[in-house]
Protein backbone atom coordinates (compact mmCIF):
# COMPACT_ATOMS: atom_id res chain seq x y z
CA UNK A 1 0.00 0.00 0.00
CA UNK A 2 1.43 3.36 -1.04
CA UNK A 3 1.21 6.15 1.47
CA UNK A 4 -0.24 9.53 0.62
CA UNK A 5 3.14 11.23 1.03
CA UNK A 6 4.79 8.75 -1.33
CA UNK A 7 2.00 9.23 -3.90
CA UNK A 8 2.44 12.97 -3.74
CA UNK A 9 6.18 12.61 -4.17
CA UNK A 10 5.64 10.36 -7.18
CA UNK A 11 3.12 12.83 -8.63
CA UNK A 12 5.58 15.69 -8.14
CA UNK A 13 8.33 13.73 -9.85
CA UNK A 14 6.10 12.81 -12.79
CA UNK A 15 4.94 16.42 -13.15
CA UNK A 16 8.52 17.70 -13.16
CA UNK A 17 9.50 15.09 -15.71
CA UNK A 18 6.57 16.08 -17.89
CA UNK A 19 7.52 19.76 -17.69
CA UNK A 20 11.11 18.83 -18.48
CA UNK A 21 10.04 16.85 -21.56
CA UNK A 22 7.87 19.72 -22.76
CA UNK A 23 10.68 22.21 -22.19
CA UNK A 24 13.10 19.99 -24.17
CA UNK A 25 10.64 19.62 -27.06
CA UNK A 26 10.08 23.39 -27.07
CA UNK A 27 13.83 24.08 -27.13
CA UNK A 28 14.30 21.59 -29.97
CA UNK A 29 11.51 23.26 -31.88
CA UNK A 30 12.97 26.71 -31.32
CA UNK A 31 16.37 25.50 -32.51
CA UNK A 32 14.80 23.97 -35.63
CA UNK A 33 12.92 27.17 -36.39
CA UNK A 34 15.80 29.53 -35.64
CA UNK A 35 16.81 31.26 -38.84
CA UNK A 36 20.42 30.48 -39.78
CA UNK A 37 20.88 32.39 -43.00
CA UNK A 38 20.82 36.10 -43.87
CA UNK A 39 17.82 35.58 -46.13
CA UNK A 40 15.77 34.90 -42.98
CA UNK A 41 16.48 38.36 -41.59
CA UNK A 42 12.80 39.26 -41.96
CA UNK A 43 11.92 36.29 -39.78
CA UNK A 44 14.45 37.37 -37.17
CA UNK A 45 12.96 40.85 -37.05
CA UNK A 46 9.43 39.45 -36.86
CA UNK A 47 10.37 37.16 -33.96
CA UNK A 48 12.08 40.01 -32.14
CA UNK A 49 9.03 42.20 -32.64
CA UNK A 50 6.78 39.43 -31.35
CA UNK A 51 8.99 38.89 -28.28
CA UNK A 52 8.95 42.61 -27.58
CA UNK A 53 5.17 42.73 -27.98
CA UNK A 54 4.70 39.75 -25.64
CA UNK A 55 6.91 41.37 -23.01
CA UNK A 56 4.81 44.53 -23.26
CA UNK A 57 1.61 42.52 -22.89
CA UNK A 58 2.99 40.77 -19.81
CA UNK A 59 4.01 44.12 -18.27
CA UNK A 60 0.47 45.42 -18.63
CA UNK A 61 -0.96 42.58 -16.54
CA UNK A 62 -1.48 43.20 -12.83
CA UNK A 63 1.61 42.19 -10.83
CA UNK A 64 0.03 39.18 -9.13
CA UNK A 65 -1.36 37.76 -12.37
CA UNK A 66 1.96 38.30 -14.15
CA UNK A 67 3.83 36.63 -11.29
CA UNK A 68 1.50 33.60 -11.35
CA UNK A 69 1.87 33.22 -15.13
CA UNK A 70 5.65 33.51 -14.97
CA UNK A 71 5.86 30.90 -12.22
CA UNK A 72 3.56 28.52 -14.09
CA UNK A 73 4.85 28.84 -17.64
CA UNK A 74 8.46 29.94 -17.30
CA UNK A 75 9.41 28.17 -14.07
CA UNK A 76 7.12 25.16 -14.53
CA UNK A 77 5.55 25.25 -11.08
CA UNK A 78 2.24 23.56 -10.35
CA UNK A 79 -0.73 25.47 -8.96
CA UNK A 80 0.01 24.18 -5.45
CA UNK A 81 3.68 25.15 -5.73
CA UNK A 82 2.70 28.63 -6.87
CA UNK A 83 0.31 28.92 -3.94
CA UNK A 84 3.09 27.95 -1.55
CA UNK A 85 5.61 30.30 -3.18
CA UNK A 86 3.26 33.30 -3.17
CA UNK A 87 1.56 32.49 0.17
CA UNK A 88 -1.83 32.67 -1.55
CA UNK A 89 -4.75 30.24 -1.41
CA UNK A 90 -4.92 27.67 -4.22
CA UNK A 91 -8.22 29.09 -5.51
CA UNK A 92 -6.69 32.57 -5.71
CA UNK A 93 -3.75 31.25 -7.73
CA UNK A 94 -6.11 29.52 -10.16
CA UNK A 95 -8.13 32.70 -10.54
CA UNK A 96 -5.01 34.79 -11.18
CA UNK A 97 -3.83 32.36 -13.83
CA UNK A 98 -7.21 32.24 -15.51
CA UNK A 99 -7.64 36.02 -15.56
CA UNK A 100 -4.08 36.57 -16.77
CA UNK A 101 -4.51 34.06 -19.59
CA UNK A 102 -7.83 35.60 -20.60
CA UNK A 103 -6.25 39.05 -20.79
CA UNK A 104 -3.30 37.79 -22.82
CA UNK A 105 -5.59 35.86 -25.15
CA UNK A 106 -7.73 38.93 -25.72
CA UNK A 107 -4.64 41.08 -26.34
CA UNK A 108 -3.06 38.59 -28.75
CA UNK A 109 -6.24 37.72 -30.64
CA UNK A 110 -5.54 40.18 -33.52
CA UNK A 111 -2.14 38.53 -34.07
CA UNK A 112 -3.43 34.94 -34.04
CA UNK A 113 -3.22 34.54 -37.81
CA UNK A 114 0.32 36.00 -37.94
CA UNK A 115 1.90 33.79 -35.27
Amino acid sequence: MVTIARRRAIDRLRRRQAYSRVRERYQERVIQQTPNSPRDADDVFALNDLRHYLKQCMRVLPRLQREALELAFFKGLSHREIAAATHAPLGTVKTRLELGLQKLTHTLRPLRHKV
